[in-house]
């Protein structure tokens, strides 16, 4: 039985003059039906209000990114990459704590949220992650962790808050607030026909979390935090490309448009095929994050 694709299913919505270019994409991981019942907020009243600022937040937090139907359009028309969608399901569980949280490798529908005791919760859905595409079958998907490193490479990022294994105890972590100091440089070279891909990454870090005794005013501490933090990302920017590439054959990062500068004429391009040439890629990343003490005591 071969794979169901959505490319029908887009077309169709793209030219529906109800629709606007830049209305979400979501791929729910429950039924559709489902989703659109929980998909309600107790804060804002506005319902287009109310999606918009899910897929707006990914500027900030990293959890997701903000994905219109003419994206996954573009994505699934052209040569130089695949489309990726918004990853959404309704809230798993309740936690005690009141608190919302989300790790690192988990995706839509894995995350805990509530509200205090005996009120309701905000909302009964999360979006977190992205849903890969490779033409225009779901292939994947990506957690938390591996979306924030998308947005860094495509420089859709602003902001986010991540945690690091902490240096000084294996047994806890240090949160850092993440801001991009420069545009991430991506490029593509051709060796023995396949993609040489290289990016060049650079943050800024702010350290939010503090521990008894701690004393991050000292240099050598600083320095050792930011070694944490820059090997930490760059073996994650790392895993995220092989999966895509690897795992799922799918350039979501769009870097075809980094390497169709290679071929003299489009029907050499288009004979390289780059969307299947893309699984034989290997690649280099250079990532440098400058940490400082913190926002109170800067």
């Amino acid at each position: 039985m071969q794979p169901f694709g959505i490319s029908d299913i887009i077309y169709t919505l793209i030219n529906n003059v109800e629709l606007r270019p830049d209305c979400n994409v979501i791929i729910s991981r429950c039924g559709a039906y489902e989703f659109l019942s929980e998909s309600k907020s107790q804060i804002e009243s506005i319902t287009s209000k109310y999606y918009e600022i899910i897929a707006t937040s990914s500027k900030h937090t990293g959890f997701t990114a903000d994905i219109s139907i003419a994206n996954v359009f573009d994505r699934m028309s052209d040569t130089f990459g695949e489309a990726s969608a918004i990853l959404g399901s309704i809230t798993s569980a309740n936690n005690k704590s009141g608190q919302s949280s989300v790790d690192t490798d988990t995706i839509a529908g894995e995350t805990t949220s509530s509200t205090s005791s005996g009120s309701k919760p905000s909302t009964n859905i999360d979006v977190v992650g992205l849903a890969v595409f490779k033409s225009d079958v779901l292939v994947g998907e990506l957690s938390a962790i591996e979306t924030l490193c998308h947005l860094i490479i495509t420089n859709q990022m602003e902001e986010c808050i991540i945690s690091i294994p902490s240096p000084f105890d294996q047994d806890s972590v240090i949160d850092l607030y993440l801001a991009i100091e420069e545009d991430t440089k991506n490029d593509v070279k051709l060796v023995n026909g396949s993609p040489f891909i290289s990016s060049k990454i650079s943050l800024n870090a702010k350290i939010l979390s503090s521990e008894k005794n701690s004393n991050y005013f000292e240099e050598k501490n600083l320095e050792l935090i930011e070694e944490y933090a820059t090997s930490y990302l760059k073996s994650q920017v790392e895993a995220y490309l092989y999966k895509t590439s690897k795992d799922f054959g799918s350039d979501i990062d769009l870097f075809g448009r980094h390497a169709v500068k290679h071929f003299k004429t489009w029907d050499e391009w288009l004979e390289y095929n780059w969307l299947q040439n893309y699984s034989n890629s290997f690649f280099d990343v250079d990532v440098k994050v400058k940490v400082i003490s913190s926002y109170l005591i800067s």
